[in-house]
């Protein structure tokens, strides 16, 4: 069965918007599919030290027929593709060249070790909102939930978060 897949994209060292065009054609190549996408939004870094560089952020739907654990399988591999360190040892957030995650799959609530859909703290970040709200304002993360635009309006996170052009 073919799902809405909503996946959000960040990165905030070296050629930010390289690393993203760089993601979504791995992801198309990988899936054979093209993708709805957000604008690009630049945003300040969430939840880690000042001073860190800000990020690019933006949110793309993919329809797939496929299990999210074998996405996130995906993703993670096209992350380390692309320079991804995870370091598990680090503490809090760290700067990266690409970030992938998988924030919903239309229809379906998941609480796995490896992997929890909706994502968990979408409600609370403003830089995953907006974007999302761009591409799908009437979706809900959960049945019986709000959609995704009221979650925006009801956003706690006050942080600046800016539409920048895409480069062509």
């Amino acid at each position: 069965m073919h799902r809405d897949c909503y996946i959000g994209l960040g990165s905030n060292l070296g050629d930010r918007n390289n690393y993203l065009d760089s993601a979504l054609a791995r992801m198309e190549a990988v899936w054979g599919v093209g993708s709805v996408r957000s604008s690009r939004y630049q945003t300040p870094p969430w939840g880690m030290s000042a001073g860190s560089p800000d990020f690019i952020n933006q949110v793309v739907c993919f329809r797939l027929a496929r299990d999210p654990e074998a996405i996130l399988v995906d993703l993670l591999a096209i992350e380390a593709g692309l320079g991804r360190h995870r370091d598990a040892a680090a503490a809090g957030y760290q700067s990266r060249t690409i970030d992938l995650d998988l924030l919903a799959v239309e229809g379906i609530q998941l609480d796995s070790p490896t992997l929890t859909l909706p994502h968990p703290r979408i409600a609370m970040r403003r830089f995953v909102l907006e974007p999302l709200t761009e591409i799908a304002p009437d979706f809900k993360l959960v049945h019986d939930g709000p959609p995704v635009r009221e979650l925006l309006r009801t956003c706690p996170d006050e942080a600046p978060v800016h539409r920048i052009p895409t480069p062509a």
